[in-house]
């Protein structure tokens, strides 16, 4: 064993400094993350080959081994951790040799690609990678950032570190759009780096801000990563609720864990939403406190406007930061209290089938106890006695088909439920008044009447 620690140890130690070593390289993550795969793999096969690497399994001959077997002790619930008691036996890193390691990973690497890539489904998935990339393409050639960039600047550079706060909001937008990281910090890096250097900023601030923010790419929604991520942590959650399924004595993991075993694309975007506006948050407040700590280092600048018009910073928070907020708010709380929402009033040939119990009920006893340690008694007692109504009311409600008085009926009870405003015109009208409140705070000086003309025209819709 070399310096006293076990052959697996040492292997994941060399990936780990291999990664390391090639993301600090400075060449791109995709090629350091190869890269250093490919090292890391060389480096293991030869010290294997060699026979320095030298792993403690457990001995599967031995008698103590036998007798777990023999007691109902599943074998892969055996290891080093759970019995460290149980004699071991040295073995090879790669036992088979890593030529065979070798080939099985590039077999499975080449069946994954031709599954999932070429002949899978999640071909439809993978295409919002080219969406994302020719969006971040159209935000640069279009010189959107830049406008987005100055006008951030216009409202939040008369504050303290008010260029690095604005460095962070235009990241977290980019990042949302583009779903990249180097096309974020390279773009932010080249709009943002010499003005915040000629307005005095700390070299050190103005760097780490362009570089964190440009991290947020990577897990505010849409991310490019979390769609590849996605597209496999799929399939791997279903395979191993089966398993785990199985393994306590259940037929499968719909039963076991009583709703689909199934984690999408669209799930992992819900998760990584809030974290990554946290973030931003935290980033932007950790350059206002810094600016606060050091004014000299992130002073306060007036970023004057393209029309050579001033804006005050009252002006500028209003139809910039209040103003949306208020539009976008208040269709939330509008569509809270119903008056927005869906207006469907289609009616289905056929009624409603019965629901079914919350979990599953007609399980072994293996499966009961595991389902119980999961969910709990009450729940399995609640289960229960859903299925006891269903059962005395003669079984789950088949859907049965509608005659046409009942769907008449059913028309009209969608009629009187749809909401007054439709969601897709209510956001139609957000946008507009967003174009309305820019143009405002663009110009707060010109003739108000054709904004308020407009603003009328949206209140008559509503």
């Amino acid at each position: 064993m070399l310096f006293g620690l076990d052959g697996v140890e040492i292997g994941l130690l060399i990936v780990f400094l291999c990664l390391f070593g090639g993301i600090l390289s400075g060449f791109p993550v995709a090629f350091a993350i190869g890269g250093s795969a490919v090292i890391s793999f060389g480096i293991v096969a030869g010290l294997d080959s060699a026979g320095w690497l030298i792993h403690q399994a457990i001995d599967t001959g031995s008698a103590e081994y036998a007798a777990l077997i023999a007691e109902g002790v599943r074998p892969d619930k055996i290891s080093v951790f759970t019995y460290p008691e149980l004699s071991r036996v040295g073995l090879p890193v790669f036992p088979q040799g890593w030529e065979t390691a070798l080939d099985r990973n590039v077999s499975f690497v080449v069946n994954r690609m031709n599954e999932r890539v070429l002949a899978g489904q999640s071909i439809e998935t993978l295409l919002a990678v080219l969406m994302f990339v020719l969006m971040g393409i159209t935000l640069e050639r279009s010189k959107i950032a830049n406008d987005l960039l100055l006008t951030m600047a216009r409202v939040f550079g008369p504050l303290p570190g008010g260029l690095a706060v604005s460095i962070v909001v235009v990241g977290a937008f980019l990042a949302a759009s583009t779903g990249i990281v180097g096309a974020t910090v390279v773009t932010m890096g080249l709009l943002a780096l010499p003005t915040m250097l000629r307005n005095n900023y700390s070299p050190e601030l103005a760097t780490g801000v362009i570089a964190a923010s440009g991290t947020l790419g990577q897990i505010i929604p849409p991310s490019i990563v979390i769609v590849l991520l996605g597209t496999l942590a799929g399939d791997l959650y279903a395979a191993a609720q089966e398993e785990r399924a199985s393994s306590v004595g259940c037929s499968d993991a719909l039963t076991y864990l009583g709703e689909p075993a199934v984690v999408s694309v669209g799930t992992l975007f819900q998760a990584a939403l809030l974290p990554g506006i946290m973030l931003a948050v935290l980033y932007a407040g950790y350059a206002f406190c810094y600016a606060l700590l050091n004014p000299s280092k992130a002073p306060a600048v007036e970023m004057g406007s393209t029309n050579s018009e001033v804006i005050t910073r009252n002006e500028a928070l209003t139809w910039f930061i209040a103003a949306p907020a208020a539009l976008i708010g208040g269709m939330m709380v509008l569509s809270s209290i119903g008056l927005i929402g869906n207006q469907s009033v289609a009616v289905d040939s056929f009624s409603q089938a019965g629901e079914t119990a919350s979990l599953r009920t007609s399980v072994s006893p293996d499966c009961q106890a595991a389902m119980i340690e999961l969910h709990g008694q009450e729940a399995w007692d609640a289960a229960l006695a859903e299925q006891a109504a269903i059962n005395e009311a003669g079984g789950v409600a088949k859907a049965t088909q509608l005659t046409e008085d009942q769907r008449a009926a059913q028309l009209e009870i969608n009629i009187a439920n749809a909401a007054p405003v439709g969601t897709g015109i209510a956001i139609v009208m957000v946008l507009l008044g967003l174009v309305l409140a820019t143009a405002r705070g663009i110009s707060p000086t010109s003739d108000p009447r054709p904004l308020w003309i407009g603003f009328a025209a949206i209140a008559a819709v509503f």
